[in-house]
């Protein structure tokens, strides 16, 4: 045992000194030292310097893209304990590691003159941040995502000079993006109407600026638009059906930020008579992950007219729409879920459109306590027609698929109740489903029957949606296999 410690300390400090030895290359050590420091002009008193590179300036604190800054340096040689000298004709770099350790993005070259001193030239280019992924996708007008970068120069060392680097300086990158406004020419429209909807596009000093690259999709179907002046255009929609119609424009130019932005055409039917609406969230305030649910009715009540709704969040950037018909009562229900990068803090808007007519309500997103499941699996098993469990199938013979379902909620859940079954080359040979609801606090235990007509091993995929329309999930999915005979 003692033996065996002292092996495993010994490959520890083995692999330590390896570690080092790559970091620090053995023929480095008997080279001269150097010292890299930016921020320091040929004007400045050398003797001035300080050990550890420190000086009144070095980078500025936010860079935009587009501009051109002049960083200046000095490398210097260190012989002996304290006297140092510039080092002529030496290469320089200028990069960032804070979005890639491993491979630094090099912003800048320079070369030293006779003592020591360069000057680096840095374009600030966004597309050089792109092809790291270091520019995202952003979410729309509104959001700002400014960029870290931590900055420094390196020196790479030659044959007689040991490699060194400066300090680090941490750098915020401003990007350049579109303004892009989606407006179409009313507010809402009458069924089989057609819609023109204006895009415009504007620089940060708010002048009309054209894209490289534009694409529009008009519910999910590209759409080619027409120019109508510099950074204007225009498209012409299909006749409306009674929905929300979903707008996407997608927008890229060198140098700025790629940009989507979402936008909505409302259709209705218009009836001359009163209308009333109520609408409402069932919480007043909800955390990221959590469910929503819009419940209220509708006066008069036509079950063949729908109820719209359109979801936007804080930013105004459209979230969610929704449609539904109300019951013969007039009451209805909408559910959406709090997730992905537009589900952000803040106040959001729902808007609720019947029969021509708009109600707004609000609710507020904070940072609280959450629960992604509403829904539990407990006890999924196998089980014959007596409901008794079985670990094995027969050819022919009914298989039941079935599950403890747990409402921890305070208020009655429904639900859809799927099973999905899988043979072992991963080819689906049943899926089936079944709609219910479960009770505050209560329990149900619905079961699925698979006749199997083939021998094999099986898997079993158990799902809880709330519904097969919207596909909101309820609960973690889950798992068994059964073998058939």
């Amino acid at each position: 045992m003692r033996f065996a410690k002292t092996l495993a300390s010994t490959i520890v400090v083995m692999l330590i000194m390896s570690a080092f030895a790559i970091a620090f290359p053995a023929e480095a050590q008997s080279n001269t030292r150097t010292q890299l420091n930016l921020g320091i002009k040929k004007s400045d008193n050398p003797s001035s310097t300080s050990a550890s590179g420190d000086s009144d300036f070095a980078l500025p604190s936010i860079v935009r893209v587009g501009e051109t800054h002049f960083v200046n340096g000095r490398l210097v040689q260190i012989e002996g304990k304290s006297s140092l000298s510039g080092l002529a004709n030496a290469e320089v770099k200028l990069i960032d590691v804070f979005n890639n350790a491993q491979n630094p993005l090099v912003l800048a070259t320079a070369a030293t003159d006779e003592e020591g001193y360069f000057l680096f030239e840095w374009h600030v280019q966004e597309k050089v941040f792109e092809q790291l992924g270091v520019y995202k996708l952003q979410e729309g007008i509104g959001s700002v995502d400014n960029i870290k970068l931590q900055i420094l120069a390196k020196y790479d060392g030659d044959a007689d000079h040991a490699s060194s680097t400066s300090r680090g300086y941490i750098v915020e990158l401003r990007p350049l993006r579109f303004t892009i406004n989606v407006t179409p020419d009313k507010q809402m429209y009458s069924l089989d109407e057609i819609a023109k909807v204006t895009i415009t596009f504007k620089n940060p000093l708010n002048e009309f600026i054209d894209p490289d690259v534009l694409e529009v999709f008009f519910d999910s179907t590209i759409i080619p638009p027409t120019k109508i002046d510099v950074g204007s255009y225009f498209f012409i929609t299909p006749a409306l059906t009674e929905k929300i119609h979903s707008v996407i424009v997608i927008a890229d130019k060198e140098e700025y930020l790629k940009e989507s932005i979402f936008a909505s055409v409302v259709a209705t039917a218009k009836l001359d008579v009163p209308v009333a609406i109520l609408s409402v969230p069932d919480q007043r305030e909800y955390g990221i992950g959590d469910f929503v649910e819009v419940t209220g009715d509708v006066r008069p009540a036509f079950v063949e007219r729908s109820v719209l709704f359109e979801i936007r969040n804080p930013n105004g950037i459209l979230y969610d729409v929704g449609q539904t018909f109300p019951s013969e009562d007039g009451t209805f229900e909408h559910q959406f879920i709090l997730v992905g990068s537009l589900a952000i803090p803040g106040k959001w808007s729902i808007t609720t459109i019947y029969l021509g007519q708009q109600t707004k309500g609000e609710f507020d997103v904070g940072v609280i306590q959450t629960k992604f499941l509403r829904i539990g699996i407990e006890y999924p098993e196998t089980v014959d027609q007596n409901s008794d469990t079985v670990g094995q199938g027969n050819l022919g013979t009914p298989i039941g698929i079935q599950s403890m379902l747990i409402n921890s909620e305070n208020k009655a859940i429904k639900l859809t109740y799927i099973v999905k079954v899988t043979d072992s080359d991963g080819l689906t040979v049943m899926v089936s489903w079944i709609k219910g609801s479960v009770n505050s606090g209560m329990s149900l235990k619905p079961t699925i029957f698979w006749i199997p007509d083939t021998a094999g091993n099986y898997n079993i995929d158990i799902f809880v949606w709330n519904s097969l329309d919207t596909a909101i999930p309820l609960s973690a999915p889950a798992k068994i296999k059964i073998g058939v005979v």
